[in-house]
């Protein structure tokens, strides 16, 4: 029985997402979260009956979502310098079509208006600067890279770079595709690690 709710809890959370990737988070209701799960607007209120709630559970399993697929880019790779390159390749969205990363793009707009998604993309925020921080101090201590900065300082401006190129590369405009903002960050990387990449 648990099993059940848990899966149609899911299921609402996932056609959320679809539902603020196509229409954005201002023209969010549950008529179209819906009639994307597939359910009634009844069965959706009855398990969400407050709409930031489920809002808050969709930023909360996308974020956990994003965060999980960027360990597992990180840990198929044993050198620092692959690992580094397949961390940046995984932190640009893969275009316009990337439902993940433009739920979270939608979703931190509201982190400036409510405390919950603020406390979301803070905790995302330091997962994705972790994350830089554990290749480049393996980077350093395996001499494979020579660093320019501290590993904070410049685990910070590669999730800086990330967020501001994949947001024009979401945006959909001809000046950036996520193969340029991808060769950007890889050419940063170069100049503040020294590695070859």
């Amino acid at each position: 029985m648990a099993r059940d709710r848990d899966k149609r809890m899911d299921g609402i959370v996932d056609a959320t997402v679809a539902t603020i990737a196509r229409n954005g988070l201002p023209n969010l209701r549950i008529k179209d979260i819906a009639a994307e799960a597939g359910v009634s607007e009844r069965l959706v209120s009855y398990y969400y009956p407050d709409l930031d709630a489920l809002v808050a559970a969709t930023h909360r399993k996308a974020s956990e979502k994003y965060y999980w697929n960027r360990l597992h880019a990180l840990q198929q790779q044993r050198r620092p310098e692959a690992a580094l390159a397949g961390l940046i390749a995984s932190g640009v969205p893969q275009g316009r079509g990337d439902v993940l990363s433009r739920v979270l793009y939608e979703l931190s707009v509201s982190a400036t208006r409510m405390p919950q998604h603020e406390r979301l993309m803070s905790s995302l925020y330091h997962d994705e600067v972790s994350l830089y921080e554990q290749v480049l101090e393996q980077g350093a201590k395996t001499e494979a890279f020579s660093l320019a900065g501290t590993y904070n300082e410049l685990a910070r401006s590669f999730v800086a770079l990330e967020d501001g190129l994949g947001l024009q590369v979401l945006a959909g405009t001809d000046s950036l595709t996520p193969e340029q903002a991808r060769e950007i960050l890889l050419g940063y990387a170069r100049a503040v690690t020294g590695a070859v990449l």
